[in-house]
């Protein structure tokens, strides 16, 4: 199955990438995976909360009857509005109005629908109410205790489709995007649930990486409204495995991968295209290298090149020996 959508030439001029995660999308699919059976430190931490905070479950329950673990849930649960700002979500979500409401909640239930579901679709103000209390109860167990964490893994996502995007092309970039089958410069194909066609018709795309999107990517279901597609973020270059836990514990995760990142000479716009950062991030990385005596760094033309020393490299592959110079 596959969905398919429809660019002119203003939608390429209109692609953004989202600058962080946004918190309802996070939370509703954060939802899918806390259903889910695997081994995860998160659903553990989670399902751990759960015992200590009265009310947790039923706010859980609440967002579960709206979001069953596959298919269509509401778009009003995820209003665009809602990109780096839970409060502006929530406040999104209690203005829906009543055609949006029943409209939407028709798509996800096609049999028996709960009594409290029926006053929702009604417009219910209690009820909608209810609702964006149990979300916010949700959003502190389920994703607030891990979004510093989240949005490190965006923004390295972010740093990396931008780096593309300005070397490469739209097409490299559109392409590299987990899911995506085809890109032909009007029309990008992506691995979906069911057979599916959206016409941009100018309005742009705004691709949003996201921590808890699995497998497939993920747009809204009413064509009608800003077009977003939410992907699996991913985040490459050195990582734990790469350098050694000693190594780790001795400079901290970020100074370890930045100098596990130049066992190959980098210029900074490479090392932070390497790390999933920042150029600056990457700069200031080098920086604190360069004053430990690990790195050496030479201008190249316009960039600036970073080179490990012998006691980087000795660092790296576990060869320190005393009176080691750089």
């Amino acid at each position: 199955m596959t969905l398919r959508m429809i660019f002119d030439r203003r939608d390429l001029q209109g692609i953004r990438i989202a600058e962080a995660p946004d918190p309802l999308w996070e939370l509703v699919l954060g939802s899918h995976q806390l259903r889910e059976d695997r081994p995860s430190a998160w659903r553990q931490q989670v399902r751990l909360n759960l015992r200590r905070h009265e009310g947790a479950a039923r706010a859980l329950k609440t967002l579960f009857t709206l979001v069953p673990p596959k298919g269509n849930f509401p778009d009003f649960l995820t209003p665009p509005t809602s990109v780096g700002s839970f409060e502006s979500g929530l406040e999104a979500v209690a203005c829906t109005s009543r055609g949006r409401l029943r409209a939407d909640l028709r798509t996800v239930f096609t049999g028996a629908v709960p009594p409290w579901v029926k006053r929702l679709a009604d417009g219910d103000r209690e009820e909608v109410s209810g609702l964006v209390g149990a979300l916010r109860d949700a959003y502190g167990l389920v994703i607030e205790p891990f979004w510093h964490g989240m949005r490190e893994t965006v923004a390295a996502d972010r740093v990396r489709r931008v780096h593309t995007l300005a070397a490469e092309g739209a097409g490299a970039m559109m392409r590299g995007i987990p899911g995506v089958r085809g890109w032909d410069g009007e029309v990008l194909e992506i691995a979906y649930p069911r057979e599916r066609t959206v016409h941009l018709d100018g309005r742009g795309l705004t691709l949003i990486p996201s921590r808890f999107c699995a497998n497939t990517p993920v747009t809204f279901i009413d064509p009608a409204l800003p077009p977003v597609l939410l992907y699996p973020a991913r985040v490459t270059g050195p990582r734990q495995a790469d350098v050694s836990p000693e190594l780790v514990a001795l400079l901290g995760r970020t100074r370890a991968e930045s100098l596990g990142a130049l066992r190959v000479p980098r210029t900074t716009s490479k090392l932070a295209a390497c790390l999933g950062t920042s150029i600056g991030t990457a700069s200031k990385q080098a920086a604190v290298l360069r004053e430990a005596g690990l790195v050496t760094s030479a201008r190249q033309g316009s960039a600036i090149l970073h080179h490990l020393t012998r006691l980087g490299t000795a660092l790296l592959t576990r060869e320190l020996h005393e009176g080691t110079a750089p």
